[in-house]
């Protein structure tokens, strides 16, 4: 069996042991947000590693071999991440779906009771409303920030699917697994870290202002342990040499953060705390991937270039 493939089954069996140890109901009463987090992780993981386990399956009739005739579902996984995630920004375009979505965030205990309304272009006012989550005007208002993530997004998505395809095409699959690793085990190093450390070594926040809750010492040490521990995965998935692994996947880590912090200004803008409720723990689609942001792109084209 391929290193890849031991790595798409543990790691979902790892993932659903922490699932399984959490939902023991004297931990769930005690972590009920962890417990969220690691049950729509395993939704997500499952969803990716299926296509990704299927995407890998060799076809073939008695007339002529198939390579890899189901890579269209690993595509339009990531189409449909693609698609969720537009809704997702569209909708704070709109001051009625944004007033919605305050009310599903409140609902929750997620949201504060009001939300900031900027005024049209078209208006002759410089200054902003603070509506209430009723607030149903149908103009939709756009400024710079919201082209700058929206471009990026889609970006994004369209790496994804080039990164999928040219890492088939050179036989080497467990580049894209290292990829989402390397980014994504970032988000849970930094949340563990900032947990145990925040506080401890600097008394002001990464960005304040952007994200309130983003430590200094969890950045820090957090994108190191991620680092560390995918530059390690990496030496099995990829073919790369162990400094270009360890280099690659404290560039994600580091990238992950500007992603972050991106979609944290895109959000605050907004007035919203996340981006949806489609995923209890996380949030919106975009809450969970905006640590891709950044550097899957940049990613994909040094290794389009030079891989």
């Amino acid at each position: 069996m391929a290193i890849d493939t031991l790595f798409v089954i543990g790691l979902m069996m790892a993932v659903s042991l922490t699932w399984a140890t959490l939902a023991i109901p004297h931990f769930r009463k005690r972590l009920p947000t962890i417990y969220l987090i690691a049950r729509s992780w395993w939704w997500m993981l499952a969803a990716l590693c299926l296509c990704y386990l299927i995407t890998k399956i060799h076809g073939s009739n008695q007339y002529v071999d198939y390579e890899h005739p189901y890579q269209w579902l690993l595509v339009a996984f990531f189409i449909l991440i693609g698609l969720r995630g537009s809704y997702e920004i569209t909708r704070l375009w709109r001051s009625e779906s944004k007033a919605k979505l305050i009310t599903k965030l409140q609902a929750r205990g997620l949201q504060t009771n009001t939300i900031v309304v900027p005024i049209p272009q078209n208006s002759h006012s410089n200054k902003s409303l603070t509506e209430p989550i009723n607030n149903t005007q149908p103009y939709i208002y756009l400024n710079l920030l919201d082209g700058i993530f929206s471009s990026t997004f889609i970006v994004l998505i369209v790496s994804l699917v080039f990164l999928q395809q040219l890492a088939w095409q050179r036989e080497q699959y467990g580049v894209l697994l290292f990829v989402l690793f390397a980014s994504q085990f970032n988000d849970i190093a930094q949340y563990l870290s900032s947990k145990l450390l925040k506080g401890k070594l600097f008394k002001r926040g990464l960005a304040p202002r952007i994200s309130p809750n983003k430590s200094i010492e969890g950045t820090f040490f957090g994108s190191l342990l991620a680092a560390l521990l995918a530059s390690f995965l990496g030496t099995w998935l990829t073919p790369f040499s162990w400094w270009i692994c360890l280099l690659a996947a404290y560039g994600l880590a580091v990238s992950g953060i500007a992603g972050d912090l991106l979609e944290s200004a895109f959000k605050r803008q907004h007035g919203v705390k996340d981006t949806g409720t489609m995923l209890a723990g996380h949030g919106g689609v975009l809450d969970r991937i905006d640590s891709l942001l950044i550097g899957v792109p940049l990613f994909t084209l040094f290794y389009w270039l030079f891989g």
